[in-house]
């Protein structure tokens, strides 16, 4: 009887023992790490860039349409405008890695290209890939090929952005074009719980044609901006930012410039999206207004 009692004893104190064991939580600390699926449609839409590159397999045929307005003094206040197709290849060749490659088209004045004719004004600004604007003083020839890669260095952790690195250049294909021009950006994005994310790009860029006079032919320029769900299933997104960069051409001020828009997923494999950007300066190489919208459509292999 006693050598019953002890055994039931041992039983219930080891099942005693387990339970607490049981218990026991344990606690682990992990790194959060925040991938996005967001891919903005810069090129050609955005004078901004975020960190996330398109998927691998994936290609986005990008077909841009940009309508530009100005009354600088580079036109001697006389308004014109200017109307630009921009198609677009984006594909995301490998892990993290993304190559684009675009030639912008200039309608009307007998499709010329960005450039100087004749001693009396000059082409005001518009950015290396031609997704902004300025007014243009054409020069013949059309078009130039601009091609681009970015990649994406490091996924987001807890707080700290996503770091990517693009580089991009102007290649010389149009008729009396000539120079190769480049760009390098960094590029930080950081996403918040609500799904709106933040964007830093600084970038440095080197201008090498003459097809212009007077060219600066280096260049540096910042962007910030934020971009959001506009509605409950995120397929809509609010996109704006503000660049500041400096003047294309010497003797000229800085660039300061506004940039609206939204982005809609209208099906797995379409998008739409529609930009404008408002000059904030009477400076001469700033426009007054343009005005942007891209269709994308994604094929996956």
């Amino acid at each position: 009887m006693t050598r019953n009692l002890i055994l039931v004893c041992a039983f219930v104190l080891a099942g005693s023992a387990v339970a607490q064991e049981s218990d026991v939580t344990e606690i682990t600390t992990t790194e959060t790490v925040v991938p996005s699926g967001v891919d903005l449609l810069s090129p050609p839409l955005w004078n901004m860039e975020d960190a996330t590159p398109l998927d691998t397999h994936k290609v986005d045929l990008r077909l841009g349409f940009r309508w530009v307005t100005s009354s600088s003094p580079a036109n001697r206040g006389d308004s014109d405008d200017d109307f630009v197709v921009q198609p677009w290849i984006v594909w995301g060749c490998c892990p993290n890695v993304q190559v684009s490659l675009g030639v912008p088209v200039w309608l009307g004045d007998g499709g010329d290209r960005p450039g100087r004719r004749g001693d009396d004004k000059r082409g005001a600004w518009g950015n290396w890939r031609g997704t902004g604007g300025g007014v243009w003083d054409g020069v013949n020839g059309n078009a130039d090929t601009y091609f681009g890669l970015l990649w994406r260095l490091t996924d987001q952790q807890d707080h700290v952005p996503a770091f990517a690195l693009a580089g991009n250049m102007r290649i010389p294909t149009g008729d009396n074009s000539s120079g190769v021009d480049g760009e390098i950006r960094l590029i930080l994005t950081n996403e918040y719980d609500s799904g709106i994310r933040s964007h830093i790009n600084g970038f440095f860029e080197t201008v090498n044609g003459n097809n212009e006079e007077d060219l600066r032919h280096f260049g540096w320029g910042v962007v910030v901006g934020l971009d959001g769900p506009l509605c409950a299933d995120g397929a809509v997104r609010w996109v704006g930012d503000f660049m500041h960069r400096s003047g294309p051409h010497y003797g000229a001020s800085d660039i300061n410039m506004l940039e609206l828009g939204w982005e809609w997923e209208m099906a797995e494999a379409q998008k739409l999206g529609m930009s404008m950007q408002i000059g904030l300066d009477d400076n001469e190489d700033t426009p007054n207004f343009s005005a942007g919208l891209t269709y994308a459509y994604s094929i996956t292999y």
